[in-house]
């Protein structure tokens, strides 16, 4: 029977009609990958839409994309369409899809079973028949002709409804996969931003809790278990390592049993610890049960089976003084990878910075307190010389005295000085510790003004200086006589070593309204500029031999306990007066 032009012109109209129908889909499948490349960064969300579109424009029954896990050697797919398992994972070389990630060759098989590459297990696991295979390799976009690309990924695409995959469906899956290798390398390059920004905000996180948390127990608690979150880890130890005892110790840990840390025994010279320590180099395992230095040295008194372990040292000048250790990663089939490492280092860094920090300042610490102790020390004994120096010249006295009286008055003077040194070593200490220690009564000006004469005029005039008493306040105030006199004796002393010989120390009370006003002088060489806004700061002085600053500050100290105030006024080269004003009674 003859075709009429008629028949022959629909059945080409028919063919047209398809043909634009399948462009149209491509084209709308195109369309569709190309809005989910462009709007959607995690490949996790990004592959499920990508392998639809892919199976429907082949007109394929599935496709499967694997991602080439170059650093553990394999492909790995989570996607695996209308099949029984979510993951799959093959080594590099292994299968058709293994193959291309090797070779980077295209591959389209009519019989799959009849090709030997083609591993059959997959379909064993899940019951599919494998017939026709279309597998493309995607490259990573290189700049230049001469620079050999990377393999990505891998598109598998899985019996041509309709027969077997044609050059068509070869073009038009390489025209998807360029599509998908830059998507691709995005979204590596977001999941590197997303690392970084976890490594930054660890770092940071370390220098915040350096700076506020003072407890070292606390601190390195909270940084251990910072470290295993970011890293997504098991368990994490810290350990320190003294190198004169050659042990581990002390521990701090994160998940990880206190009753097991109390047994934990580390060797510090065999194993991974003993590399890491002598190397001072990173030591990352991903097989610890077949790893030969782990084998040397397995964690003793730790239950944690350890199958993968990321260890890194804490260095100081050179020495290491510690290590880090993260077991396990959480996440099923994950590995400690190279970024793991350069995270770590930066890590290792911080924490080797903060420790040496903290030792340093430790340091300082201890260096002031002896100081401190020292210039207490140095203090009392300073201070002590003036009433020793009484106690001396009134013994001499009493033994050469014959009058009754004047003998029971010298001997109540030693008794008043032995006790005045008493006193001065207990306001020291007292000062030191912020104590307040007075025991106010009401004490007339007078009494105050005599007292110290008989007790310093002496010891005043003996060394070549002039001691001058002058009382225009015949008034009552209440005060610790003991306290007030250590007050003046302390700016007394101070004068004595400001004056030259022959110079004049005074105490001048006055009426001042409801105050009674103490003016203490000298006619010395009056207080440098540089100190004077300090005077009454512990350990200020203006270099006097044997000073040690301890002196105003006590006299400060003293009278904010009686509620009195201290002035202030000194000349260059006209000495200086210190005013001290008390209410009166």
């Amino acid at each position: 029977m003859v075709r009429s032009e008629f028949d022959i012109l629909k059945e080409r109209v028919g063919l047209l009609e398809k043909e634009l129908q399948h462009k149209q889909l491509t084209i709308s499948s195109i369309h569709e990958i190309g809005k989910a490349l462009s709007s959607e960064l995690k490949i996790d969300r990004l592959l499920p839409l990508i392998m639809e579109e892919v199976t429907r424009l082949i007109d394929a029954e599935r496709s499967t994309f694997y991602v080439v896990d170059h650093e553990r050697g394999e492909i790995w797919s989570k996607i695996a369409q209308k099949a029984e398992i979510n993951e799959i994972r093959l080594p590099i070389g292994k299968g058709i899809a293994g193959h291309v990630a090797k070779t980077g060759e295209i591959v389209n098989i009519k019989d799959a079973y009849s090709d030997p590459r083609f591993d059959p297990s997959t379909d064993k696991k899940t019951g599919y028949r494998t017939r026709s295979v279309l597998c493309m390799p995607i490259f990573e976009p290189v700049r230049s002709d001469k620079a050999k690309p990377k393999i990505l990924a891998v598109i598998q695409a899985l019996n041509k409804k309709d027969g077997i995959f044609t050059r068509e469906d070869e073009e038009l899956m390489a025209s998807l996969a360029s599509q998908i290798a830059i998507s691709l390398v995005n979204s590596q390059l977001y999941d590197s931003l997303e690392k970084k920004v976890k490594e930054l905000n660890l770092l940071y996180d370390i220098e915040q809790e350096a700076s506020y948390t003072e407890k070292e127990g606390t601190l390195y608690r909270r940084l251990i278990k910072k470290i295993a979150h970011t890293f997504q880890v098991e368990a994490g130890l810290l350990a320190f390592f003294d190198e004169d005892s050659k042990q581990f110790g002390p521990f701090f840990s994160f998940n990880i049993p206190s009753a097991q840390i109390k047994k934990l025994d580390l060797a510090s010279d065999l194993g991974i610890e003993g590399y890491v320590l002598k190397k001072g180099k990173i030591y990352a395992t991903n097989c610890a049960p077949h790893d030969p230095l782990f084998l040397q040295n397995q964690p003793r008194g730790l239950k944690l089976e350890i199958k993968q372990m990321l260890c890194a040292p804490l260095k100081i000048g050179g020495k290491s003084v510690g290590i880090i250790q993260l077991f396990n990663k959480k996440l099923p089939n994950e590995i400690f990878r190279k970024d793991d490492e350069r995270i770590m280092t930066s890590v290792s860094r911080q924490l080797s910075r903060m420790v040496e920090a903290r030792k340093l300042r430790e340091e300082k610490i201890k260096a002031e307190r002896l100081a401190a102790i020292g210039n207490m020390l140095s203090t009392i004994v300073h201070d002590l010389r003036t009433p020793m120096n009484n106690i001396y010249g009134f013994v001499d006295l009493l033994a050469e005295e014959d009058d009754p009286e004047l003998r029971k008055e010298f001997a109540d003077i030693i008794t008043q000085q032995i006790q005045m040194l008493n006193n001065m070593a207990h306001d020291v200490l007292d000062f030191a510790k912020g104590k307040t220690n007075i025991l106010p009564v009401k004490t007339p000006v007078n009494k105050l003004l005599d007292n110290f004469k008989k007790t310093f005029e002496n010891e005043i005039e003996r060394k070549g200086y002039h001691l001058q008493i002058v009382n225009e306040a015949p008034s009552m105030i209440y005060v610790d006589p003991d306290k007030i006199m250590r007050v003046f004796m302390n700016i007394m002393k101070n004068a004595l070593e400001a004056m030259e010989p022959g110079g004049t120390f005074s105490i001048i009370a006055k009426d001042a309204g409801n105050e009674v006003e103490f003016q203490l002088k000298d006619t010395g060489k009056g207080i440098p500029e540089a100190i004077r806004n300090r005077l009454f700061e512990s350990f200020v002085t203006s270099g006097k031999e044997g000073g040690t600053g301890l002196g105003l500050a006590i006299v400060k100290n003293l009278i904010d306990q009686h509620k009195g105030r201290i002035e202030v006024e000194s000349t260059p080269g006209r000495g200086t007066t210190f005013k001290i004003y008390f209410k009166k009674l």
